[in-house]
C-alpha cells in the first residue's frame, strides 16, 4: 500500500507489537500498511463516524485482512477494553481533541499493557507536551513530516512517572531542537511568521499593546528567534 509521508512517519514511530489501536482511523490505511509490513500482528481500527468505518472495512476487505484488523465504531478510546492494545495511535485530529479523548478513558492508557502512544496533532502540539508531563508519560521521540506543503508533528510517548519536559518552550519539541531536525528551521519560521502577524494586528490598538497577551507574544517571539539562531 502507498501512503503519504505523514502516515509513513507515524508508521515509522510505531514499535512492533501484537495489537495496535488506530483511533480516528478514517480509511484504515495505517493499520493495513503496518500489518502488510509485518510490524504488527493485529489492529483495532476505530472511528466515531459511520462513513469512515465503512471506508475502513472496504480498505481492509480489499487487502483481505479481515482476520487481522477489526473495525469498531465509537468515541475515542471507549471502543477498547483495558489491555487490548500495546500501542495506541491518534493521528489527524486536534491536540485538544486528543487530550479530551485521553481524559475520557484513563483506564485504557493507565493499564500496564499500554506501552506506547503515537500522537500526530493537527495543531496545538504544546497541549500534548503539557499532558505528557502531567500524566507520567515521557516524550521519547518527536518527528516532523512534510506533505502537500504542510508540516506535521508526530510525538512518541512512553510511560515514565515523574518525567519532566526538558525545556521551557512547549510549542517546539525539545527533541527536535536537541537533534537539530532537518525540518526544524521551517517549523520555527512558520511559528515566527504566525506570531508576527498576530503582533502586527495587536499593535494597531494601544490597549492591546499594553496587554499581558502582547507581552507574552513578544516573549514567545524572542524565544523562537533564539532557537532559530541556535541559542537556548
Amino acid at each position: 500500500m502507498h501512503i503519504g509521508s505523514r502516515l509513513k512517519m507515524v508508521a515509522a514511530l510505531c514499535p512492533a507489537c501484537t495489537t495496535l489501536a488506530d483511533i480516528g482511523t478514517d480509511h484504515a490505511y495505517l493499520p493495513v500498511f503496518l500489518v502488510q509490513a509485518g510490524k504488527i500482528q493485529k489492529a483495532i481500527a476505530g472511528d466515531i463516524v459511520p462513513g469512515p468505518c465503512e471506508a475502513a472495512r472496504r480498505t481492509i476487505k480489499s487487502y483481505r485482512l479481515e482476520q487481522q484488523i477489526t473495525v469498531r465504531q465509537g468515541s475515542g478510546l471507549t471502543i477498547l477494553q483495558p489491555g487490548e492494545a500495546e500501542v495506541i495511535v491518534m493521528a489527524g485530529m486536534g491536540a485538544g481533541t486528543m487530550r479530551d479523548i485521553l481524559a475520557a478513558s484513563p483506564e485504557i492508557w493507565q493499564d500496564a499493557s499500554c506501552r506506547h502512544l503515537i500522537l500526530q496533532p493537527q495543531n496545538e502540539s504544546e497541549k500534548l507536551r503539557h499532558w505528557a508531563e502531567d500524566n507520567g508519560w515521557e516524550i521519547c521521540r518527536e518527528e516532523l513530516a512534510a506533505e502537500s506543503g504542510r508540516l506535521y508533528e508526530i510525538l512518541h510517548l512512553c510511560p515514565h512517572p515523574g518525567w519532566k519536559y526538558p525545556s521551557p518552550c512547549y510549542t517546539v519539541g525539545a527533541d527536535l531542537v536537541e537533534r537539530q531536525h532537518p525540518l526544524l528551521g521551517r517549523l520555527l519560521q512558520e511559528h515566527i511568521q504566525k506570531i508576527k502577524r498576530q503582533l502586527r494586528g495587536m499593535e494597531k490598538s494601544e490597549e492591546a499593546r499594553q496587554s499581558l497577551s502582547y507581552e507574552k507574544a513578544c516573549a514567545q517571539l524572542k524565544q523562537w528567534e533564539a532557537l532559530q539562531d541556535g541559542r537556548t
